[in-house]
């Protein structure tokens, strides 16, 4: 990430969300996932300018994979190719960019991320305030190569209670990703009855990528509760699973 200075502050944004396109404080970029495959190995990223000043940009495409918290891993790749790399949009001016693949798709979904990077103007405005913060933004775009024959399937695996605690995994069993709308955790008591719900956020699960999570339940309801569920609910799969409450597991 680029040092700040006391004039430019550079603001680091994932674009995330299902919407149609994505806005930055200066400039909208549409869409907002490309998806490639065997048969469209190409494909358009539109930007565009929402300034009357001129605005500079570079861009930069990296492999995308995730740790079990979530947390982005990128590398440098060259499976994606970008043109032009650098660009210059005038005031209120549209750009299209050329998104191309030069690998071809296999078993399992490939990811990446496109990075559209302002950069710091050549010149201070003619309007500029020598007190004014210049906001730059970094907007990342999820690229997805997709396999020829696509399979969107998970489980929930790994649950286990402990002092109260319920830790739980989700596993992308199947070929290309899915991003859960919800992920939602239940306590039922003897008559299957809920006696305790939460839902916690849910991202990107990437192809052969699994996410973890905790979840505490409060002790007077772990203490009636006969077992705990768990529901994953994306556009592209929906699963489950259940445990029953072990005696030891809400804890002294």
């Amino acid at each position: 990430m680029a040092k700040a200075t006391p004039l430019t502050i550079l603001l680091l944004g994932s674009t995330l969300g299902l919407a149609s396109s994505a806005a930055a404080s200066s400039f909208t970029v549409n869409p907002i996932t490309v998806t490639l495959s065997g048969k469209d190995q190409s494909a358009l990223l539109t930007l565009k300018s929402q300034t009357s000043e001129e605005i500079r940009f570079k861009i930069l495409v990296q492999a995308w994979a995730q740790s079990p918290q979530g947390e982005m891993q990128l590398k440098d790749t060259k499976d994606i190719v970008v043109f032009p790399g650098l660009l210059t949009l005038a005031p209120n001016e549209e750009r299209k960019l050329r998104i191309g693949s030069t690998v071809p798709a296999g078993a399992a979904e490939r990811s990446y991320r496109v990075f559209v990077e302002e950069l710091p103007p050549l010149r201070a405005p003619q309007t500029a305030n020598k007190s004014e913060v210049k906001v730059l933004t970094k907007m990342g775009v999820p690229i997805f190569v997709q396999p020829a024959k696509t399979m969107a399937a998970g489980t929930v695996e790994g649950m286990g209670l402990a002092n109260g605690k319920l830790a739980f995994t989700v596993k992308n069993t199947g070929n290309v990703h899915f991003m859960p709308r919800s992920v939602q955790v239940k306590a039922l008591d003897a008559k299957g009855a809920a006696v305790f719900e939460k839902s916690v956020d849910g991202w990107y699960v990437l192809a052969g990528g699994t996410r973890v999570w905790e979840v505490e339940i409060p002790k007077d309801v772990c203490g009636k509760s006969k077992a705990l569920t768990v529901a994953v609910d994306s556009p592209e799969a929906k699963f489950s699973g259940r445990m029953e409450v072990p005696a030891a597991g809400c804890g002294p």
